[in-house]
């Protein structure tokens, strides 16, 4: 019940605004039926202004860029050519990872050489689904593979010399024939630099990529999304991009075969 109906009202020429509504109720008596002036032109207008807005203010507004988030954290590999270091990267909280998934690593031999193969390591995240649940993406991986010798992916040269559909090795249907619709050099507050590209897959997918060197070794953030989980999910999973951190640090000075195998000890050698 509204408090103003229990009110005394005032005589007034006019009917109150909370008596004309577009449904006639037996609350309203003749005389005040016959006492309200009919709509001015401006009165709709408010109206038909104040309808629409309710109903913008009800409709599902896009993804925010404050929206609450999850910090996951990439397993990594230790006793290898690189210092190993933490690496994340931050989810959206409502994002639950779909029923018997889990993290997986696998690894690839890209050369031997006296020390034994040189390996690149890709650790996986499981699949991941909205709060509506569906799908965001085909997957969210991170490399790492050696680069000993260089300290900051600047130096592989300018962003626009590198290769990325082919140069980090990443597993998707057709992405040699990609388009780069897109590139970025970011630097976080650790004064890490990243570069980033957008790759436009034949088939509609889309890959979004985002590679550092720290400590000998070269870190990749590979995203890949089919035409349909991009229009659900692209917008979070740029910015899942753009939390990819990876802290800047020296490269080992340890001889590679004892970093590998730890039998510097074995020669004599403490």
């Amino acid at each position: 019940a509204r408090v103003a109906a229990a009110r005394p009202r005032r005589a007034s020429s006019r009917a109150p605004a909370s008596s004309r509504r577009a449904t006639t109720t037996s609350a309203i008596s003749k005389n005040d039926a016959d006492a309200a002036p009919p709509p001015s032109r401006r009165d709709v207008l408010l109206a038909a202004a104040a309808t629409a807005a309710t109903l913008a203010s009800s409709a599902p507004s896009p993804a925010r860029a404050d929206a609450p988030t999850s910090v996951v954290a990439f397993e990594g590999v230790a006793n290898e050519r690189w210092t190993k270091v933490p690496v994340a990267v931050s989810l959206p909280s409502a994002w639950q990872s779909r029923p018997g998934q889990r993290a997986k690593q696998t690894k690839f031999m890209m050369y031997t050489d006296t020390y034994g193969p040189n390996y690149r390591y890709t650790d996986a995240l499981p699949k991941f689904v909205d709060a509506d649940g569906g799908v965001v993406a085909d997957f969210i991986a991170c490399s790492v593979q050696s680069r000993g010798g260089q300290e900051s992916v600047t130096d592989l040269g300018p962003i626009g010399n590198v290769d990325a559909k082919v140069a980090f090795g990443v597993d998707v249907e057709d992405i040699a024939l990609a388009e780069t619709a897109g590139s970025n050099v970011r630097k976080d507050a650790g004064k890490q630099t990243y570069y980033e590209w957008d790759l436009d897959v034949p088939n509609g997918s889309k890959v979004l990529l985002s590679a550092c060197i720290s400590g000998g070794g070269l870190y990749v953030l590979s995203i890949a999304a089919s035409e349909a989980q991009w229009k659900r999910a692209g917008e979070e999973l740029k910015r899942t991009r753009a939390s990819f951190a990876v802290p800047v640090a020296a490269e080992s000075t340890t001889d590679i075969s004892n970093r590998i195998y730890n039998n510097a000890s074995a020669g004599g050698f403490k």
